[in-house]
């Protein structure tokens, strides 16, 4: 579960902010000119804006959209537009993190850390289609792992499609 901090907007917070918010039409993404952080999905990041008070507080731009215009919430806040700078309130909705799970995985947006895409592989494709030829032929588990160089746990869990189950 996720502790969100709560928002507690001054009338000038309120106007710092909106003067950082690129407002068009009442459909488009309203884009944050803001700072922003390495998150999203490789548009540049969600907007972030800091609050001053007995402390500094940064939150994302999109929460504080939502917040001045529907009230805080205790719940994550989600794009339906999947544009992590939009600020536009039309586009925002309050969801569990269940909901933003969900809405990835309907959306397609779930990143493919399988095989060659996970950023720790030591084995290709080719390799793994390689190793359960070899394996199919007779040759030992403890072979073919110092042949590739990997541990025998790593060509059992190959062999026994415990891993690379995608091909």
């Amino acid at each position: 579960m996720i502790t969100v901090k709560p928002i507690n907007l001054t009338e000038a917070d309120v106007a710092r902010f909106w003067s950082k918010v690129d407002k068009r039409g009442p459909d488009d993404c309203w884009e944050w000119r803001g700072a922003r952080d390495q998150g999203g999905q490789g548009t540049g990041g969600y907007g972030t804006f800091k609050i001053w008070g007995s402390r500094q507080h940064a939150y994302r731009a999109h929460r504080v959209a939502f917040a001045t215009v529907y009230g805080d919430t205790k719940l994550e806040v989600l794009h339906t537009c999947d544009n992590p700078p939009c600020c536009n309130p039309a586009h925002l909705f309050a969801g569990t993190s269940e909901d933003n799970s969900r809405d990835r995985d309907t959306k397609g947006r779930a990143a493919d850390r399988r095989g060659e895409n996970h950023g720790k592989h030591k084995l290709t494709e080719s390799d793994v289609h390689t190793i359960r030829r070899l394996y199919a032929e007779g040759y030992r588990i403890v072979d073919i792992a110092d042949d590739y160089g990997v541990t025998e746990g790593c060509i059992s869990a190959v062999v026994k499609r415990r891993t690379w189950k995608h091909i």
